[in-house]
């Protein structure tokens, strides 16, 4: 048995019923640990504990302990059982925790000096092999360290393998640069696999993963497979999976195992149709795994708008609200209040269509005035037609109102025919077809408006 061992039996037995000694038993189990670099051979161990057993209750234990510590002289009293006293000198701790302290500063002092090889190192790296500009790869540099070129050249190779091109490979290593020290064979390359096992092609994996590259560090088994095994629980069909995937890249991020039953079966006491719960998945996935909290609050603010469960507006309604707070709704109450509509009108036209409190209070403005003071329509007849909200200004009211007003100018038209709802709901080929290339042998000027905005 060493000597170190023997003391720890001694301190053992002598702090049993001490806890107030604790911290000097530790803190000597600490030096007798590496007794070899500071003790002397003749250092006598078992003596240590005989003192503090015999002056547990004195408080000389700290004391000893304190000047053990800051390597002091301490009046030995109960090394023995005579009443000489000894001085015990401890300052031989003094040149060896010098020696110990000196070993570490060379190691700190050594790390201090690779810090900034590393970090030029990995700068280079970062401007040359990944396209990354100087100024964002010193800023990237802060997230991972390259030792060598190795690991990094084999992730690159592994991206390039895949169909990623340099502009996704840079895209990625800028969002995501710890991905340069992930393992290729271990944690991307299954990944990878994984993707095109359900169905992505190599392009679309590549899109995927540079728009949201730090999903190669979520785990395989635990988060990526449950996540895609939940999702096809609802929409049965692979491809549905896949779409719903690629329309909302970020669904990896979701822990959403744990509530996929439970939102199931709210839906379904409400009267939601599975077809239904289908869509809202696929089509925005994020407002049906939302958290708990939220996910009520949407579904209460839909249901008190009276919204049937049993019909599709009411899943395309938990979309809206979904984007829209309650205090946006109410600015855009007001906005339309301008126009002349009711509470009950603004009401009616979110039933008709929900997806009109997403647009822009900008766009709302810049709408109603042109359909109201330009076209002279009512502003209470859009109530009844609030889609035309969300159509583009630029790229069909604005032209085909231009087409109408210049064959109503000739003639050609009676306002009496013409009624813009209709009109803007047209395809584009059926418009063109009735109201330009009808007329334009007697005005070839039609096409212009309309053309030019297409």
């Amino acid at each position: 048995m060493s000597q170190s061992s023997g003391i720890r039996q001694h301190l053992q037995e002598s702090l049993r019923n001490s806890s107030a000694l604790k911290g000097i038993h530790d803190g000597l189990l600490a030096l007798f640990s590496i007794e070899n670099l500071i003790f002397p051979a003749n250092f006598d161990y078992c003596k240590v504990g005989e003192f503090l057993r015999f002056r547990r209750d004195t408080g000389l234990g700290f004391v000893f302990m304190s000047s053990l510590l800051h390597c002091r002289n301490v009046v030995d009293c109960a090394f023995t059982s005579s009443t000489v006293r000894r001085i015990v000198n401890l300052g031989f701790l003094v040149g060896r925790i010098r020696t110990l302290c000196s070993v570490s500063q060379v190691k700190s002092e050594n790390l201090e000096k690779q810090k900034p090889c590393l970090e030029s190192f990995t700068v280079s790296y970062l401007v040359d092999s990944c396209g990354l500009s100087l100024e964002s790869a010193k800023s990237n540099s802060r997230f991972v360290k390259l030792v060598s070129s190795k690991k990094p050249d084999s992730v690159l190779a592994l991206f390039k393998d895949h169909g990623f091109t340099n502009d996704q490979i840079t895209s990625v290593i800028k969002s995501f640069p710890r991905v340069l020290s992930l393992s290729p064979e271990d944690v991307i390359s299954p990944k990878l696999m994984f993707f095109s096992s359900i169905g992505f092609s190599t392009s679309d994996t590549a899109k995927m993963i540079s728009s949201s590259p730090k999903m190669l560090s979520y785990s395989l088994h635990k988060r990526l497979i449950p996540c895609y095994d939940s999702l096809k629980s609802i929409l049965v069909e692979e491809e549905s999976v896949v779409k719903c995937l690629k329309r909302g890249i970020r669904c990896f991020s979701l822990k959403i195992t744990h509530c996929v039953s439970l939102r199931v079966s709210i839906c379904r006491e409400l009267g939601v149709p599975d077809k239904s719960i289908k869509w809202l998945v696929q089509a925005s996935p994020f407002t049906f795994f939302s958290r708990e909290r939220r996910f009520n609050e949407v579904l209460n603010r839909v249901c008190s708008y009276g919204f049937d469960p049993k019909k599709a507006g009411f899943v395309h309604a938990m979309v809206a609200f979904d984007c829209t707070s309650e205090s946006a709704m109410e600015r855009k109450f007001k906005l339309f209040q301008c126009f002349g509509w009711s509470k009950e009108d603004f009401v009616a036209a979110i039933m008709r269509f929900p997806n009109c409190v997403t647009v822009s209070d900008e766009k709302i403005m810049y709408t109603m005035e042109y359909l109201v003071n330009n076209i002279g329509l009512q502003a209470r007849d859009i109530v009844a037609r609030p889609v035309v909200l969300s159509l583009s200004m630029e790229k069909r009211i604005k032209p085909r109102n231009q087409v109408i007003s210049l064959l109503l100018s000739k003639g050609l038209v009676k306002k009496e025919d013409i009624n813009y709802f209709t009109i803007l709901k047209l395809k584009s080929s059926e418009f063109m077809d009735k109201f330009v290339l009808k007329y334009q042998d007697e005005m070839p000027q039609l096409v212009q408006p309309f053309t030019s905005n297409r």
